[in-house]
C-alpha cells in the first residue's frame, strides 16, 4: 500500500506542473462537497472554487430509459425535450389563450390516436403497409391532420421560442443543455457567479410550472432524432438490435430514444403522469461547482426550491435482473461501413468490488501500448485504428466489450479468434508489474484531469451520486491501485468465459462503400458503438445546420476547448474534426449569403 502511495504522490507532483494547486489539493485530500438536503428531499452537493467567476450548475434526476413504463419507451427522453418549452411565464405571450388551444389540440389528438389504432388494425390485416405513410392514411385521419396543423400554427403564434436559452445567454450563461441515459436525466448550464439567483429562479420555475408546449411537434422531432442517430448511421440500427439481443430481460435492452411505434403513441397525459412520479425533488440532486458562497447558495435553494412539494408517490424500483447467460449468442449484419467485430460479456454494476479489476483489465488491452493493438495492428496487421476494450459499469448491471475494425484482406472471424487468444494469455499467463503500473498511472492521470474542469467535476459528482455514491470519485482510483495480477486473472476467469460471449460481426454491404470519410472513420473506430453513433449524428447535424450565429458560437467554444489541451488525444482528434466540419459549413452558408446579396 505504501509503495502505491509514494508513486501516486510522485505522479501528482509531475501533473501539478499543469494543474491548479486547488485541484491537486482536492486530489490528495479527496473531493469533499458540502452536502445539504432540503425539507422536500432535494439533495445539494456544493464545491467552492474561486479561480474564475463562474459556476457550473446542474439538476440530475434519478430517472432514465430504465424507468420507462411498459409500452411507452422513450418517455424519459421525451420529457427531457419538453423541459425546454418553458413555463406559465417563460415561453408564452398569452398563457390563458395558449392553454385553450392546447386543450383543443389534446382533444383532437385523442380522436387521431383512436383512428391510428384503427389503421394499426388495418396493417395487421394487410390492408395497408405503414401507418406513418401519409399516402396510406384513412380519409378521416387525413382531415384531422389538416385541422391539427392549423391548431399548431395557432399555438406557435402564442409562443416565445427558446426563451429560456435566450434569457441565460443574455446574462452570460453558456452550455445550456440536457441529456438522458438509461439511468439518469441531467439539465445543466454554466453561468457567471453573480447570476446564480437567476439560475435558481429559472430552474425552480420550469420544474414547478412546466408546460408541455408543442408536445406532438416535439414528439415528431424525437422521431427525427431517431432517424439521425440510429436509422441513418451506418450501423445505428444494428447496434440497437445488438443491445436488444445482449440484454435478454433487463430494460437496458430498450433504446433510450424508445421504440418508434411506442414513441408515436406517447400522449401529453402520459408525460405529465410520468413527471409527477419521477420529477419530484426527492428524486433529484443539485450540484454546483465554482465561485460562490455555500451559505448563500443554500439560502437561495431553500427560498426557490422548497416551494416545490415532495412527490406523493415514490418512484418504483427497477426489479428486473438480467439472467445469467447460458450460451453464446451471435449477430451478423451487412452495413455501409468497414468490417467490424464486437465481443461482449455480462459483468457487474458500478460500485461492485470487482469493478476495479475489470477496469484494469480493460487498460491492459486498450491503447497503442495495449496488448490488442500490439497483436492485431502491429504484429498481425489485421485491424485498423485502435482496437478498444472497455468496462461499462452502469447503475444496475455492466458489460465488458472488445471491438476492432477489420483491415481489408482479413476476416472478422480471424480478428475474433486473435482477441480470444489474447484473453486466454491473460487467463493464465504473465502480467508484468510494468504493465500494471502503466495502467494505474493512466488511471491517476485521468482522475486528476477530470477534476481540472469545474463542469467536469460537476458531471462526476452528479452521475456518481445518482448511480452509486458521489464518494466514488475518491474511492475509484484507490481501488484500482490495489488491483494485482492475480485479481486480473480472476476477472478473466470469472467474467470472460468464451462459451457465453455475445458477438456482433459487421461486414461491408456488397456493392456499397462506407459513407464515412477515412479521417472520421478512424476517429469512430476508437469509440464505443453508441458513442460513435452520437458523434456521427452530431456531424450530420452540423452539415445540415443553417443558423450561422449558432455555428460561430459553437466554433468559438470548441476551439477554446481544443486550445486548452485539457483532454485525451482521442478527444482532441474528434474535436478537431468537428471544428473542421463547422468551418466548412460556415463557409458554405457565408457563400450562399453573398450570392443572395
Amino acid at each position: 500500500m505504501m509503495r502505491h502511495r509514494r508513486r501516486r504522490v510522485l505522479l501528482v507532483a509531475v501533473i501539478g506542473l499543469l494543474v491548479p494547486s486547488s485541484v491537486i489539493a482536492a486530489t490528495e485530500q479527496g473531493v469533499q462537497p458540502t452536502e445539504h438536503v432540503l425539507k422536500n428531499g432535494l439533495q445539494l452537493l456544493l464545491v467552492e472554487r474561486h479561480e474564475q467567476p463562474t459556476v457550473a450548475a446542474c439538476l440530475i434526476f434519478d430517472v432514465g430509459a430504465c424507468n420507462d413504463p411498459a409500452g411507452v419507451s422513450g418517455i424519459a427522453h421525451m420529457f427531457e425535450h419538453m423541459m425546454f418549452k418553458g413555463s406559465k411565464v417563460i415561453g408564452t405571450k398569452d398563457f390563458e389563450t395558449e392553454m385553450a388551444v392546447m386543450e383543443e389540440i389534446d382533444d383532437l389528438r385523442a380522436k387521431m390516436n383512436a383512428e391510428m389504432d384503427r389503421m394499426r388494425l388495418m396493417k395487421r390485416r394487410g390492408e395497408i403497409d405503414d401507418v406513418l405513410d401519409s399516402a396510406q392514411w384513412t380519409p378521416a385521419y387525413t382531415e384531422m391532420k389538416k385541422r391539427y396543423d392549423k391548431l399548431i400554427e395557432q399555438e406557435r403564434a402564442l409562443m416565445v421560442d427558446n426563451e429560456l436559452d435566450k434569457i441565460y445567454s443574455a446574462h452570460g450563461g453558456a452550455r445550456l443543455n440536457a441529456g438522458t441515459s438509461n439511468d439518469m436525466t441531467i439539465y445543466f448550464v454554466q453561468l457567471p457567479s453573480n447570476k446564480l439567483e437567476l439560475f435558481f429562479w429559472l430552474e425552480s420555475d420550469r420544474f414547478a410550472n412546466a408546460i408541455m408546449r408543442e408536445f406532438y411537434v416535439e414528439r415528431d422531432n424525437v422521431r427525427e432524432e431517431r432517424r439521425l442517430r440510429t436509422e441513418s448511421t451506418p450501423t445505428g440500427k444494428y447496434d440497437e438490435a445488438f443491445e436488444a439481443m445482449f440484454w435478454q430481460s433487463h430494460p437496458y435492452g430498450v433504446p433510450v430514444l424508445g421504440w418508434a411505434s411506442e414513441v408515436e403513441s406517447i400522449t401529453r397525459d402520459d408525460v405529465e403522469d410520468f413527471m409527477k412520479v419521477y420529477y419530484a425533488p426527492n428524486n433529484a440532486t443539485m450540484v454546483l461547482v465554482g465561485d460562490f458562497d455555500t451559505a448563500q447558495v443554500i439560502e437561495m435553494a431553500e427560498r426557490y426550491f422548497e416551494r416545490i412539494s415532495r412527490g406523493k408517490t415514490e418512484p418504483p424500483p427497477v426489479v428486473t435482473e438480467e439472467p445469467k447467460p447460458i450460451a453464446e449468442r451471435r449477430f451478423y449484419a451487412e452495413a455501409e461501413t468497414n468490417p467490424r467485430v464486437r465481443v461482449r460479456w455480462h459483468t457487474v454494476a458500478i460500485g461492485h468490488s470487482d469493478e476495479a479489476g475489470l477496469e484494469v483489465l480493460s487498460g491492459l488491452l486498450s491503447g497503442k501500448s495495449g496488448r490488442l493493438y500490439k497483436r492485431l495492428v502491429t504484429e498481425e496487421d489485421a485491424a485498423i485504428g485502435e482496437p478498444y476494450a472497455f468496462h461499462r459499469a452502469r447503475k444496475y448491471a455492466g458489460y465488458f466489450e472488445i471491438s476492432a475494425v477489420v483491415k481489408e484482406g482479413h476476416e472478422p472471424e480471424e480478428v475474433e479468434r486473435i482477441i480470444l487468444e489474447e484473453i486466454d494469455k491473460l487467463r493464465e499467463g504473465e502480467i508484468t508489474d510494468h504493465e500494471l503500473q502503466k495502467v494505474k498511472n493512466q488511471v491517476l492521470a485521468s482522475s486528476i484531469r477530470r477534476l481540472r474542469s469545474s463542469i467536469g467535476l460537476m458531471f462526476q459528482l452528479a452521475l456518481y451520486e445518482t448511480w452509486y455514491d458521489w464518494r466514488y470519485i475518491n474511492e475509484s482510483p484507490e481501488r484500482m491501485l490495489e488491483v494485482t495480477a492475480d485479481d486480473v486473472r480472476r476477472m478473466v476467469g470469472e467474467y470472460l468465459d468464451p462459451k457465453v460471449r455475445t458477438v456482433a460481426i459487421y461486414r461491408t454491404k456488397e456493392g456499397a462503400e462506407s459513407d464515412v470519410d477515412p479521417e472520421l472513420s478512424a476517429i469512430l473506430a476508437g469509440l464505443p458503438p453508441e458513442a460513435a453513433g452520437q458523434v456521427k449524428a452530431m456531424i450530420d447535424r452540423i452539415q445540415q445546420a443553417d443558423d450561422l450565429d449558432k455555428l460561430r458560437v459553437q466554433l468559438g467554444s470548441m476551439q477554446q476547448a481544443l486550445d486548452s489541451g485539457n483532454m485525451p488525444d482521442e478527444q482532441k482528434s474528434m474535436l478537431a474534426y468537428m471544428i473542421k466540419s463547422i468551418k466548412a459549413r460556415v463557409a458554405e452558408l457565408e457563400a450562399a449569403e453573398k450570392e443572395t446579396e
